[in-house]
């Protein structure tokens, strides 16, 4: 396909960033194989040992996330916030998290991944930790942004690396499997939030809750600063002194950022997929970003029929998010894997499937009056709504480059967030706020439009996606 020649050369014309990255990686991988061959955490760098240590390191990553909004009742009555702060502090996370993830991406593409990850997972394990000290508004708003710049780190990195150890008909099912460390995260974070509340009291309960949920990640930063970004052993001339990760020429990678960028930007948004995707991965963060970070509060707060405590709240929310998210999130690749050998585009056609079958349950979900109707449609919203997880993902590496692969979700990820939740989570808390904080007000209107986008997208664009994968798969059959 002449577009996906054009890639090629654009990577490898603009600033000699491909062939400075191919440096890089052969070097560091050298030190990386080095410490292989000296016996350290050798069982690490194969498929299964990178799977479940990233699959960790995505409970902690929605653990840490999610925590806040767990305990979103209890902070809005403790420094007396209104819903439209509640959006605030969730934009905060996600705009930086969102402009952090672009440049991320480009040292992801140009050092070792797993090191990335690794400094990450530090990052934003500190960041939230420190959440159990603050003393109001401005506190949360600066540790929830702070944690954002650590997972920024995080995810392109960590798609990209796990891309490298499952080949193409592999890789829906293992990055759907690998999204469902969410699902466990989220159930951690709404558990613990209901626990440490019961056992501490609402005024001391969430920051012991904070502090203790930042730990893990320390210990699982080390471990991974040994993987190794690709299972194959990369053997490198006995001549050859192979750098530290120190060594690294970081005002180089600096001065190269700023044309980096705008060359990425235009070799990833050359591709049509990428398109396709980060409209639909904007449309769902419209939808799911406010409906969980308001969930908790809608039900607890006076307007709602419900009437329940804070531990109450953050157990029915947390049940509807893991219960559904969990079922949707693995039933979404086999789904998407199976559509795609009969149906040309089937992956996306899964997620379109996803999105049409959510939007009735949605709008259910938030007028009901009926506990037990609200759990059992509020399960199947979640579920529906998370079958995309591991077919956008996968249908986004399936048409991008190898060497491209960070850069792309780091620059997918930066518009959908851009254009879906960086503002959805503070609009409908307007919404909210502006009605009398009426909740289910402000996400029906931002919601149920979304959704309904959602599915004509899917529709439309699975056409352009197989002739993008059609068109991947040529050169790598000639080679």
């Amino acid at each position: 396909m002449p577009g996906d020649e054009g890639i090629e050369h654009v990577a490898r014309s603009s600033d000699s960033f491909a062939d400075a990255e191919a440096r890089t990686h052969t070097s560091d991988e050298g030190a990386l194989e080095r410490g292989h061959r000296s016996g350290r955490w050798p069982g690490l760098s194969t498929p299964a040992g990178v799977f479940w240590l990233l699959f960790s390191i995505n409970v902690v990553n929605f653990l840490d996330r999610l925590l806040a909004v767990a305990a979103g009742p209890t902070l809005k009555h403790e420094f007396h916030l209104t819903d439209r702060d509640i959006g605030l502090i969730a934009s905060a996370f996600l705009i930086v998290y969102t402009l952090a993830a672009v440049p991320m991406g480009l040292i992801a593409d140009r050092v070792a991944r797993a090191k990335v990850v690794a400094a990450g997972v530090a990052v934003w394990s500190a960041m939230s930790a420190a959440t159990a000290v603050v003393r109001g508004f401005p506190g949360l708003f600066i540790t929830r942004a702070g944690v954002g710049i650590g997972e920024a780190s995080y995810f392109p990195a960590g798609y990209a690396l796990l891309s490298a150890y499952f080949p193409l008909e592999q890789r829906a099912r293992a990055v759907g499997r690998w999204g469902a460390g969410q699902i466990v995260g989220t159930a951690l974070a709404f558990a613990m939030s209901a626990a440490f509340l019961s056992w501490f009291g609402p005024h001391l309960g969430w920051r012991v809750a904070f502090l203790v949920a930042g730990l893990p990640g320390l210990g699982l930063a080390a471990l991974m600063w040994y993987v190794r970004d690709a299972p194959r052993p990369v053997t490198s001339s006995p001549s050859e002194s192979p750098p530290r990760i120190g060594a690294i020429d970081w005002r180089a990678v600096a001065d190269s950022l700023l044309p980096a960028v705008i060359a990425r930007f235009r070799v990833v948004l050359s591709i049509r997929t990428v398109w396709i995707i980060i409209a639909l991965q904007a449309l769902t963060y419209v939808v799911v970003t406010p409906t969980v970070t308001f969930l908790p509060i809608y039900l607890r707060s006076a307007r709602s029929p419900f009437h329940l405590t804070d531990p109450q709240a953050s157990l029915i929310s947390g049940s509807l998010i893991v219960v559904g998210g969990l079922g949707g999130t693995l039933l979404g690749g086999p789904l998407a894997d199976w559509l795609s050998r009969r149906i040309r585009g089937g992956r996306l056609l899964a997620i379109g499937v996803g999105y049409a079958a959510g939007l009735p349950c949605y709008l259910i979900t938030l007028f009901t009056h009926a506990l037990p109707l609200f759990v059992i449609i509020g399960t199947l919203t979640v579920l529906t709504l998370n079958l995309q997880v591991g077919p956008l993902g996968a249908a986004l590496q399936d048409a991008t480059p190898p060497h491209l692969r960070a850069s792309t979700v780091a620059v997918a990820m930066l518009v959908a967030h851009l254009l879906g939740d960086a503002w959805a989570s503070t609009a409908v808390g307007s919404i909210s706020t502006a009605l009398g904080e009426r909740t289910v007000i402000g996400l029906a209107v931002i919601g149920a439009p979304a959704l309904l986008v959602a599915v004509i997208v899917a529709a439309l664009g699975a056409p352009t996606y197989a002739d993008d994968v059609a068109a991947r798969a040529k050169p790598a059959d000639a080679e």
